[in-house]
Parts: structure tokens; C-alpha cells; sequence
């Protein structure tokens, strides 16, 4: 499995059905996040894919032909009557639907279930302003969730817990933002990788797998959370609080 590019498509909740179906017929996995839009306050949904680099064309294709714009009506700042006339909020047409797409290059993958581990590693050319600092996105089975926010949390990283949808059976699982320093990544993922090999091997899990995604950070700011220090003495700066 060769997955190189991690694909966020927020699209309005009325095409997420089609938008999945299409997705997953075609053979792609998607995880479903419930989400609001900032301008309507509506729900809306965003889905992630991980991908081979040959197959994002094809994803957003099947995007575009589900995800049509539609017209909607919004109720505008309140009219200012004259006088004698009742206050009424004037509707105001707009533009809504579609589909917004982030495709985002994946550093490392790693899938794990109970039999095998799938091992995908992207090397990239180094940059002189490269950012010390990576994201850790993990999907995991819901039954693991805890457990392996315990440990991470234990083993001094601060992760935030997203609760999420599988695509085709709409199983529940959760996925997991980590922010840790690059010289930490690789102990991260082991800790995650052994965690849940063996809690899949013992646990009867209806989607026996985790699927962890490794991302470069351009910037990297701390605002307002303190290092977290660990056994050793070292600190390690917080990109996200649970």
C-alpha cells in the first residue's frame, strides 16, 4: 500500500452521502468528521483519505461530480424600518455546497492490525527551514482510543482525542493529534505501533486496524501551555491540549 498524500475535503452535509459512496466504491477509505461551516453555522462534513499520489486526481474528481454548489437563503442584518413598519430580517441569496480540498504530502505511514504492520516511508529533501516539529494523525479503532491516549499521556505527549465515523460502515473509531518534536517521532510511533498490535491481537474488534500518518508542521507556536516535562528531565513542547 503506498500511501503518499492525506486528502481533507469539507463538503456540505447534504453531499456527504453521495461524496462517501462514490469515494468508497471507487475503492478509497474515508473517515467522516461532523464539523460546522463559520460563515452559516451549518453542519458540514469533513472527510480524510489516505492516498496514493496516483489516485488523488480520481478523489477529487468524484468530489466535484457529488459535491454540487446550490443556492441558499440567509437572513441578513435586521432591516431598519420607517416609521409605522415592523422590524423583518431581509433574506440574502448566496452561493453554498461544493467541496474544499487540502492535499497534504505524508512524510511517513503506518498501518497495523492484528497479522502485519504496512510500512510506507516518503523521504523528502531537506529544507534549511524545515520545522522541528511534526503532526501525528492516528485513526484507530474507538475500543483502543482510551488506552492509547493513556499511554501517550503517560509516556509525557499531549494528544487531543477527535471522535469520527468509518466511511462505508459507518463504524465508530477516533482519531488522534499528536504534536511532537521530529527526534520524537519514532518513539511515538512505536510506543502506538506495539499498543495497538497488542490490544488487536486480544480484543475482538469489528475494523482491527490503525492507520498513522506522520506530517510536517510549516509553523509552530505555543500559546499559553507550559513544556511538559519527562522522566528524563527534558521537556516537550505542546502543539495541541486534550
Amino acid at each position: 500500500m503506498n500511501i503518499q498524500t492525506l486528502l481533507f475535503a469539507i463538503v456540505q452535509h447534504e453531499d456527504s452521502e453521495s461524496a462517501t459512496r462514490a469515494l468508497t466504491d471507487a475503492g478509497l477509505k474515508v473517515t467522516r468528521i461532523s464539523s460546522i461551516g463559520g460563515f452559516l453555522r451549518t453542519g458540514n462534513v469533513t472527510l480524510l483519505l489516505g492516498l496514493a499520489r496516483k489516485d488523488v486526481p480520481l478523489a477529487i474528481r468524484l468530489l466535484s461530480e457529488t459535491c454540487r454548489p446550490r443556492t441558499a437563503f440567509v437572513n441578513a442584518q435586521p432591516f431598519v424600518p420607517a416609521v409605522g413598519m415592523t422590524n423583518y430580517i431581509a433574506p440574502v441569496e448566496v452561493q453554498v455546497g461544493g467541496a474544499t480540498i487540502f492535499a497534504l504530502p505524508i512524510e511517513q505511514y503506518v498501518r497495523v492490525d492484528a497479522r502485519h504492520k504496512e510500512f510506507t516511508f516518503e523521504p523528502r529533501e531537506g529544507k534549511g527551514d524545515e520545522m522541528d516539529m511534526k503532526l501525528i494523525l492516528a485513526i484507530v479503532p474507538e475500543e483502543l482510543a482510551d488506552a492509547i491516549l493513556d499511554a501517550l499521556v503517560d509516556a509525557q505527549y499531549r494528544a487531543t482525542l477527535i471522535s469520527t465515523l468509518g466511511g462505508f460502515l459507518r463504524k465508530g473509531n477516533a482519531t488522534l493529534l499528536i504534536g511532537v518534536q521530529a527526534s520524537k517521532v519514532d518513539d511515538a510511533m512505536q510506543r502506538m505501533e506495539r499498543l495497538c498490535a497488542e490490544m488487536l491481537a486480544r480484543t475482538n474488534v469489528a475494523d482491527p486496524s490503525t492507520n498513522i500518518f506522520v506530517l510536517d508542521v510549516e509553523q509552530y507556536k505555543s500559546i499559553g501551555l507550559a513544556a511538559v516535562p519527562s522522566a528524563t528531565g527534558e521537556t516537550t513542547p505542546l502543539l495541541s491540549a486534550a
